[in-house]
């Protein structure tokens, strides 16, 4: 895999979604734990999801702030996508077999794969932040805030393992548990910022929406 492939792929991990239980700000790390113990349950029970999103990236090496809307969803066992509406055009699929990257509108004639791990835990939020609770990262309650018109409060997760993160947040819906945005830094300063809206429960997906075919006339970078 190329270090480019790998860089991108880093960056794509906060396109996915979790369910969480809430607590009180300024609770013991013990009850930030049951938080993602119980998340972990919670989340575990769904089958599929979708939501609208707002990215923003901000990558302070090169001074540059780069914003993007549309769609994600995601089907188990490991199949994820996200459809731009702005950048229209722009995909990110995960099919199961491929991690497929589309940037029209900035490689119109270019399109970069690479072979999804079994167990592809950048690829899926729940594994990433929310399997094994406490054991790849220590929570911490920051106090209560309002996102997008809704009551949230503010968790932190700090990485205890090797995972190319500095740092962690999301901010939990007090009333429908849903992460309602998540701030992921990179090590090398990046940071990413995912808020969500319109979230659906087990929405009716087919295994076959989650297919990619490269445009025509368009080369197939392998990483």
């Amino acid at each position: 895999m190329t270090d480019r492939v790998r860089r991108l792929r880093r960056l794509l991990a906060p396109a996915l979604l979790a369910v969480v239980p809430v607590a009180v700000a300024g609770q013991a790390p013990g009850d930030a734990l049951a938080i993602l113990e119980a998340a972990s349950a919670r989340y575990a029970a769904l089958t599929s999801l979708c939501a609208g999103f707002e990215q923003t990236l901000e990558v302070p090496l090169v001074g540059q702030t780069t914003r993007s809307r549309g769609e994600l969803c995601q089907l188990d066992p490991n199949l994820f996508k996200m459809d731009f509406q702005d950048p229209a055009g722009d995909r990110i699929v995960a099919d199961g077999t491929w991690l497929w990257l589309y940037f029209p509108s900035a490689q119109p004639d270019q399109v970069i794969r690479s072979r999804m791990a079994a167990q592809n835990e950048s690829i899926d939020f729940h594994r990433e932040f929310l399997q094994d609770p406490g054991v790849k990262y220590a929570p911490t309650l920051l106090g209560p805030e309002t996102v997008g018109g809704a009551s949230t409060h503010h968790l932190r997760l700090r990485p205890l393992q090797p995972s190319g993160y500095a740092n962690v947040e999301v901010w939990l819906d007090t009333r429908q548990h849903w992460i309602r945005r998540i701030r992921i830094e990179q090590e090398n300063g990046s940071v990413r910022t995912l808020d969500l809206a319109d979230i659906r429960v087990d929405p009716p997906l087919r295994p076959g929406d989650f297919a990619f075919t490269p445009p025509p006339g368009a080369t197939v970078v392998t990483g």
